[in-house]
């Protein structure tokens, strides 16, 4: 290398470097401002310090206000529903009960769950695992839990003041509800990775923190959730573990086997408190039950 382009190449290499600093020291910068209050309550309540501090120091965790905006003009009711019982995704779920037979029967038998109800499910969370995208959960959960703080609550309130009709006073009442349920979802994250030994950075869910091929809140799966596949390990990526999940939880709030609707109704009621999804799942396990 001639001496011009050893220096061309290491004046590159040092803007380089400038720029990761830099980069670096604003990414630290912005978290210590929004999630300075929310480390220490995690240390508080028994997260190592170390493990903490090195977890809100990387650089692909930090304050997702767009996303966390989201919360504020979703609306459940308005989602199409209707699109689930079509007879295409009618025949691509019988083709799924095909693939994923043994361990819906098994479900069944342990759980008393018929595999229709447990399929609909799966095809309305995440069009029977093949959506498993979105935001990052720690993200979106450390970024709602933050808003506990009122210093970090401000400032997201003047970030998106402008894109919402709630009033300031409603926002408040908000943040300091959801805050509170974020940050429970938040340590039992925590938890359930550390326990599967996953690295909590990789893991990508809904907006609202929910993950897997089930769905499963992250309080839910430490209730909830297990080894459908009998590997040691609980895997909500995993359609095994996944379909075992629901058919626990689903047990737990009450289902059984020749369970009428109206209690049938009332327990899916507990997975998604919304009557248009309910409806979905019942309408969708009816038309998989029938044989045309």
């Amino acid at each position: 290398m001639t001496p011009t382009k050893n220096i061309v190449f290491m004046s590159i290499l040092l803007l380089m470097v400038f720029f990761f600093f830099v980069q670096t020291s604003v990414h630290a910068k912005n978290n210590h401002a929004y999630f300075d209050t929310l480390q220490e309550s995690l240390i508080k309540d028994g997260f190592d310090k170390n493990m903490i501090i090195k977890l809100y120091s990387n650089l692909k965790v930090y304050f997702e206000t767009k996303k966390a905006s989201g919360f504020l003009s979703h609306r459940e009711s308005v989602l199409n529903y209707g699109q689930f019982s079509l007879p295409k995704n009618i025949r691509k779920s019988r083709k799924y009960m095909a693939k994923h037979k043994p361990d819906l029967l098994k479900a069944e038998r342990t759980y008393g769950v018929n595999q229709e109800i447990i399929t609909a499910i799966i095809l309305i969370e995440t069009r029977l695992g093949k959506i498993l995208g979105g935001p990052s959960v720690l993200n979106m959960l450390s970024t709602l839990a933050s808003l506990k703080d009122p210093d970090v609550r401000n400032m997201f309130w003047k970030k998106v003041s402008k894109s919402t009709d709630f009033t300031k006073k409603k926002f408040q009442n908000w943040a300091q509800r959801k805050s509170k349920w974020a940050y429970n979802e938040l340590k039992a994250f925590l938890t359930y990775t550390a326990r599967e030994k996953i690295d909590p950075v990789r893991i990508n869910g809904s907006y609202a923190g929910a993950m897997g091929i089930a769905q499963f809140m992250p309080s839910n799966i430490l209730a909830f959730a297990k080894d459908g596949n009998n590997d040691g390990r609980v895997d909500l990526f995993n359609h095994a573990d996944a379909i075992t999940s629901i058919a626990s939880y689903l047990k737990h709030y009450g289902w059984h086997k020749g369970i009428p609707k109206k209690s049938a109704y009332d327990v899916i009621y507990h997975y998604n408190h919304s009557p248009q999804y309910v409806d979905a799942v019942l309408k969708v396990a009816a038309l998989l039950e029938s044989k045309t």
